[in-house]
């Protein structure tokens, strides 16, 4: 099973400082997985991190019964429609679909008990050919009943646009973003073969003071 990367916040990695990109609403849960086998044309596997799971497990069972209930024929249908020749899906082994799974007062990870709890899918990896490009993620996902993150932004990342979400208090009637708590996941629009995924985040400081607050002693791991 192959696990989701982490990626720095912008404040250390500049990498994408200027390039364009599309900046999505950060999900505030916990990375699922879901592995699909084209030969056998079904999911063979669960996981999250470095877990493999199924629909028993104490913590991550609910997000298998969530993907099969809810998206496991949308997103079957999808790779066989572009599985074609010139297709997306075309001549690939095995597909990695990633998800945040989140409830309405989910923070840093950690959930609230009677919320209702969604999947948001977040990325997809192909074997061997690397991450979809946002263009062709939104072009294969959008409005087909799958929860996809809020693109809030497209353009350069910006001085400005960082300080923006740096000062956004989604809580204040006058905030600029008020979905956005946590803050956003910088996607650069085009990707160079062979390279790793390029992203960094950006987080607001209204969740690093509320993140401080709840874990004074290790807010910096949990950042």
């Amino acid at each position: 099973m192959r696990h989701y990367p982490s990626f720095e916040n912008q404040k250390y990695d500049h990498t994408l400082d200027n390039d364009m990109i599309i900046a999505e609403n950060k999900i505030d849960g916990q990375n699922f997985v879901a592995r699909y086998n084209a030969r056998t044309k079904e999911f063979i596997a669960f996981g999250s991190k470095k877990m493999i799971v199924d629909e028993t497990h104490e913590q991550f069972g609910n997000c298998v019964k969530i993907f099969k209930e809810k998206y496991e024929e949308i997103i079957k249908n999808i790779i066989k429609e572009n599985s074609k020749k010139k297709g997306v899906f075309n001549s690939i082994d095995e597909i990695h679909f990633y998800f945040e799974y989140s409830g309405e007062n989910s923070f840093c990870g950690f959930h609230q008990e009677g919320d209702e709890m969604t999947l948001t899918l977040i990325d997809v990896f192909l074997k061997k050919k690397g991450y979809l490009e946002p263009k062709t993620f939104y072009e294969l996902f959008d409005n087909t009943g799958i929860k996809l993150p809020e693109i809030i932004y497209k353009g350069s990342l910006t001085q400005e646009f960082i300080k923006s979400i740096n000062e956004n208090d989604w809580t204040k009637p006058d905030c600029l973003y008020p979905t956005v708590k946590e803050g956003v996941v910088c996607k650069r629009t085009t990707m160079l073969k062979g390279q790793r995924l390029p992203m960094v985040k950006v987080k607001t400081n209204w969740w690093i003071n509320k993140l401080k607050e709840k874990y004074p002693n290790n807010w910096k791991e949990l950042e």
